[in-house]
């Protein structure tokens, strides 16, 4: 069996609670903007560390992109400066360089790209045409980016799982006895990481004995 902190979803059904849902709509509608539609895809995933944002954004990318690594960027939110934003721009006028098929860039900690840049994001955001995606993850609440800033995306809250969603999980895809996995629940506070790695540390110690 995979090891619990090495495990990476890669289907929306791997995930729970609301992650799941919003995987499965917006891998749906990856599925059907490749399919031919003109618009670009501009989503914001925003809730709490651990419940699955980036792994839902890097399966919407996968399945736009038709699992091509090249045509996807993965940036974290710090590294978003003005200069890296009119670089953006300026692609923008030239079809993708590798067939022209769907490419993809993902930032996580959208809230902390500067003001500045978030300002600029707005005209990037504007002219993104068909072929293209940003999808943003947030660990904050959606008030703390500009509000026009909010409307160019579709948002998606990810709230964390409940316990008994947790516990269902672990006894069900991982085999954890009940008890472990009803413990583990009841002390991740709904951060399916951490329920991971209390998993991982449970399977050594039984190892170890």
């Amino acid at each position: 069996m995979t090891s619990p902190i090495a495990f990476r979803p890669s289907k929306p059904d791997d995930l729970i609670g609301s992650a799941g849902v919003a995987a499965r709509a917006l891998v749906a509608k990856a599925k059907r903007l490749r399919a031919g539609s003109g618009a670009p895809l501009k989503v914001l995933l925003y809730g709490p560390p651990g419940v699955g944002k980036t792994t839902i954004a890097e399966m919407v990318a996968r399945e736009l992109t038709g699992g091509e690594a090249f045509a996807v960027e993965d940036h974290n939110g710090r590294e978003i400066t003005i200069e890296a934003v009119r670089r953006w721009m300026d692609g923008l006028a030239y079809t993708n360089l590798f067939g022209g098929g769907w490419s993809a860039r993902i930032v996580n900690e959208l809230d902390r790209c500067s003001r500045d840049a978030q300002d600029l994001m707005l005209t990037y955001l504007d002219r993104l045409h068909g072929g293209r995606a940003l999808i943003g993850t947030s660990n904050l609440q959606l008030d703390l980016l500009t509000e026009r800033f909010q409307t160019r995306f579709q948002a998606w809250k990810v709230t964390a799982p409940n316990e008994e969603e947790i516990e269902r999980w672990l006894t069900r895809r991982w085999k954890a006895p009940k008890r472990l996995a009803r413990e583990i629940a009841f002390g991740c506070g709904g951060c399916v990481r951490a329920a991971l790695c209390d998993l991982e540390s449970a399977f050594d110690l039984e190892g170890c004995s």
